[in-house]
């Protein structure tokens, strides 16, 4: 059994992987760069998808078995194997799929990828090779890409989970409540005045989410807003601050982000949810507004103000957007 060892990936980076029908890393040497590319990118879209399964709230074991099969296929080897943290806290298999008994003196090329976040180990990802098959560097680099990034969906739902019923936490998502929001701007608007740095604060709100909740139930619109938080607390920096407003929207500190590249941040924010898709209710748009002090407030009551109007301007302007303040002396 060959065992590689990493770390996952840091929070904000896209998932890189296999796709279905895919040999991953399977290019020949001498192949056109442009090739390569090609399948590579269609080789991501799959380990997204594995992605998305385990972000999704509810876990749901079909989905997760057929995104399996995808990177068995992926991958072209006879078995995929996901281990995970257990309730006893100990690594328990979570869902295989593959051909994984061997007879005696069949010694194929295993491949065992421990799933990390946060310098804690919270699963494995086992590749049984086919008869024969000897794992090339791009097949490798391509399966520690993978183990990265289902390493941080995993350590982003434990987190979640374990935060869900504390005093101060969103009981759908985990995340701190509006109350515990506010707070925590306080202290970060007071930080920022001492040592003369930007504080940007994004809305970012789940298009027509009562719409969505009326048509679907409660049940899965909670399953929606968990999936949500996971999303997002992926994309942003250990730094960043996520948490729950009511509804559909949520909010996030950026600390020490000026205007500028806290509307790229809000922008890629909206674009990664229109890019996720629900388990139940496939792809859901959104709308972003950005406000930054001191540019659009020195206090928490006149920055939220700002945020929340251009979160109005941004709804009905059409939706699907971001829209910041514009500076006093430009109006």
């Amino acid at each position: 059994m060959r065992r590689e060892t990493g770390r996952g990936r840091e929070p904000g980076a896209r998932a890189a992987g296999p796709d279905r029908g895919t040999r991953a890393g399977d290019a020949t040497p001498g192949a056109r760069p442009e090739a390569a590319g090609r399948e590579r990118r269609r080789a991501s879209r799959v380990l997204w998808q594995a992605c998305e399964a385990l972000l999704s709230a509810t876990a749901d074991p079909r989905e997760l078995s057929r995104v399996i099969e995808n990177l068995r296929r992926a991958f072209d080897c006879d078995g995929v194997a996901l281990h995970a943290l257990g309730p006893g806290g100990e690594i328990e298999p979570w869902c295989a799929r593959g051909r994984w008994q061997t007879a005696a003196g069949d010694l194929r090329d295993c491949v065992s990828m421990p799933l990390m976040s946060g310098g804690r180990q919270l699963g494995t990802l086992d590749l049984l090779g086919r008869p024969g098959q000897s794992w090339q560097p791009a097949q490798l680099g391509l399966v520690r890409t993978a183990s990265g990034a289902l390493g941080a969906a995993l350590g982003a739902r434990f987190e979640l989970e374990r935060l869900r019923h504390q005093p101060g936490r969103d009981p759908v998502t985990g995340l701190p409540d509006e109350r515990a929001f506010r707070t925590r701007l306080i202290e970060e608007l007071s930080r920022a005045r001492r040592h003369g740095l930007p504080l940007a604060i994004v809305y970012v709100e789940l298009d027509h989410f009562t719409a969505l909740r009326e048509r679907y139930g409660a049940a899965v619109a909670e399953g929606v807003l968990a999936e949500t938080s996971l999303v997002l607390k992926l994309a942003l920096r250990d730094s960043d601050v996520l948490s729950r407003l009511a509804g559909g929207r949520f909010t996030a500190l950026l600390p020490e982000t000026a205007s500028t590249p806290a509307v790229r941040c809000a922008d890629r924010l909206r674009r990664t949810l229109e890019e996720h898709r629900y388990a139940r209710v496939g792809h859901v748009s959104a709308t972003a507004a950005v406000a930054v002090s001191p540019r659009d407030g020195l206090e928490a009551p006149e920055l939220l103000e700002a945020v929340g109007n251009a979160l109005t301007v941004a709804r009905k302007s059409g939706r699907r957007r971001v829209v910041a303040p514009v500076p006093l002396h430009l109006q």
